[in-house]
């Protein structure tokens, strides 16, 4: 978690406490707090997940608004199992023949949201089950809704925490009533024009008979079967004309393994238009930048690589991680950018031939460049860190970009692993003390 997310969070936290504290008794503040910050993050995630395009602006691009909607169901789940655990009646309830089942109705909220919750964070469930299941958040918060409004509590209607709450409740409910009726997104019909298979991904290009919509070179479309109710996938747009679209996709979950295995050429699919804030700066009046892509992070640099043109301005540091050669889809077409480029300092890293990108590394590389530049980084988390960490590190002013292309944000079992080896570790030490504990009484 980055410093700034911490700070977001804490007052996103501290504004629910310093919201209900006026209005509850002191043994209900926490109970209260915790219920309030419940239900607005959940319908928060509401409203993020109707993909309104004024709120995506809000957040920076899409990808930002998906980040903090995952950050807002870890808020939810959290606070409704704080609440649950040590909410108590209070009062007769708004309605109070009501007010025993808004108690009933509020733990089968808590459970179904712990679940869906859990459901979305394991990677393991295939993508197509986790989205399904995902579509009963809306019930959920109805659930959640009715307990909120009915249940015996300290917070009476119309006072100010109930007030806002039933506002953004009203607008996150609106929001979920939107993402069920509103029509499919504008597609365009597509045939894989080219198919080009590397190790793990594929290359390809799709065609269509009519022009398609503009784009920037670092936005993303969707990609969905050519079938009713298909599944949308979002992925980096890598190039492209009026009327072809160019990705550059790794296999990494079951929708892309199935793609990657069986796409060819005059497959017909459905591509979506050009969205997304992440973009790096292409024409001549730029300021000096550095590109970091790491695997098919390359993507939304390499339509960036297409759309420019040769000249002597400011300068672009391109550093292209990659685990081999045979694994990079594009390697041959950075290569020729950079070659007709002479704005481009291109750095290919192989894991492969041991060519790592260091700490040390990373500071050498940036030492010369302007303290207002500009750098943009789409890669593995760790790339990420290593790369704002020399940023800071120099005192560099300028922002630094960052594109998040797991939108999903699952954990596989890496990382599940990782998780809960410190809780693994601290249960092994209490079995072995308890088996020891006998045998040491026992000694003279």
């Amino acid at each position: 978690m980055s410093k700034t997310t911490l700070i977001y969070a804490t007052v996103f936290i501290l504004a629910h406490v310093a919201l209900v504290a006026p209005f509850v008794p002191w043994a209900n503040m926490v109970p209260a707090s915790l219920g309030a910050l419940s239900m607005t993050s959940m319908a928060l995630t509401l409203i993020l997940a109707a993909r309104w395009r004024i709120v995506d602006r809000l957040m920076g691009g899409p990808d930002k608004s998906y980040g903090a909607h995952r950050w807002l169901g870890f808020f939810a789940v959290t606070g409704a199992l704080g609440h649950w655990a040590t909410a108590e009646t209070y009062g007769a309830g708004a309605v109070p023949v009501l007010a025993e089942s808004g108690e009933s109705v509020g733990w089968f909220a808590a459970m179904g949201l712990v679940v869906l919750t859990c459901a979305a964070m394991v990677r393991v469930i295939p993508y197509h089950v986790w989205k399904a299941s995902h579509m009963l958040m809306g019930p959920i918060f109805l659930l959640a809704a009715y307990h909120t409004f009915f249940v015996a509590s300290p917070l009476a209607v119309g006072l100010a925490p109930w007030t806002l709450m039933a506002l953004v409740s009203a607008v996150g409910l609106l929001a979920w009533v939107q993402t069920l009726l509103r029509k499919r997104e504008i597609t365009r019909l597509v045939k894989v024009e080219k198919a080009t298979p590397f190790v793990g991904g594929v290359d390809v290009t799709f065609r269509s008979d009519e022009p398609l919509p503009s784009f920037r070179p670092g936005q993303f479309a969707t990609i969905a079967q050519n079938v009713a109710r298909a599944e949308t996938h979002p992925f980096t747009i890598a190039g492209g004309t009026e009327a072809t679209r160019r990705f550059v996709i790794r296999a990494a979950g079951d929708w892309t393994d199935d793609f990657v295995s069986t796409v060819s050429e005059g497959d017909t699919f459905r591509v979506g238009r050009g969205v997304g804030r992440f973009l790096p700066q292409v024409n001549a009046s730029r300021t000096e930048q550095l590109w970091v892509a790491g695997g098919v992070g390359i993507t939304p640099f390499l339509a960036a690589l297409e759309r420019m043109e040769p000249d002597n301005n400011a300068r672009v540091i391109l550093i292209y991680c990659i685990r081999s050669r045979e694994s990079s889809g594009a390697i041959a077409d950075v290569e020729r950018h950079a070659a007709r480029l002479p704005q481009i300092d291109l750095f290919v890293l192989s894991d492969a031939s041991g060519d790592r990108l260091t700490s040390k590394r990373m500071t050498e590389i940036m030492q010369s460049m302007a303290a207002d530049g500009q750098v943009y980084l789409c890669g593995p988390e760790g790339l990420k860190s290593l790369v704002t960490t020399a940023w800071q590190t120099l005192g560099k002013t300028g922002k630094v970009h960052s594109e998040r292309f797991d939108f999903r944000g699952a954990y596989g079992m890496t990382d599940l692993i990782y998780i809960g080896k410190p809780a693994l570790e601290i249960a092994r030490s209490l079995w072995v003390g308890e088996k020891e504990l006998p045998h040491a009484a026992s000694g003279p």
